[in-house]
């Protein structure tokens, strides 16, 4: 009798742990399945970087200009970090590189957008859906210019001129580009 006690006790204790095992694996798996679920239901740009593409990195040209353009939105400090929520992600966009030109050569179309620009075309790029873009250009300087949702963007130096760029003979110039007409800067 006092073995059939001690068998059923043992036997009660096996199936406990047992079950208690079975929990934890139980449990491991559900965090397994919600963390996968939440990483593949995030949009790519609600996360801190951008994800590999299939696309290769553009091989940079001996000679012109390479860089990134970058589309940013929120508030940010004076050194351009961002300080409450908001954006800041490589973004495909084409480029265009334009003869220099300055306020004196473009109809302005409201706020930070350019109706016209009244100097040539000289090549245009598209940066790939990670911001990356390069561009083969001949020794001069050029204005950068980006068009944003069928409208032409960019900055404007305190000397008003449009962005400049100065490519070098042999030379590749690095140039980061930022869409930030969505973003404020405070000091």
């Amino acid at each position: 009798m006092v073995w059939a006690k001690r068998w059923k006790t043992y036997r009660y204790l096996i199936n406990m742990n047992l079950l208690i095992h079975c929990l934890k694996t139980l449990i491991k798996t559900v965090q397994l399945i919600f963390c996968l679920t939440l990483f593949i239901s995030c949009k790519e740009s609600q996360l801190p970087f951008n994800l590999g593409s299939n696309e290769t990195d553009p091989i940079p040209p001996k000679q012109g200009v390479k860089g990134k353009i970058i589309y940013k939105e929120g508030t940010f400090d004076s050194k351009g970090n961002l300080l409450t929520n908001g954006t800041m992600i490589g973004v495909s966009r084409k480029i265009y590189f334009y003869e220099l030109a300055g306020l004196k050569e473009v109809e302005l179309d409201g706020n930070a957008f350019i109706g016209n620009i009244h100097t040539e075309v000289v090549d245009s790029t598209k940066s790939d859906k990670n911001g990356t873009y390069v561009g083969t250009l001949k020794p001069g300087i050029y204005s950068v210019v980006i068009e944003e949702n069928n409208r032409l963007y960019s900055h404007v130096t305190d000397d008003g001129l449009l962005l400049p760029v100065q490519v070098f003979k042999d030379s590749v110039t690095t140039l980061n580009v930022y869409i930030d007409y969505n973003a404020q800067y405070s000091e």
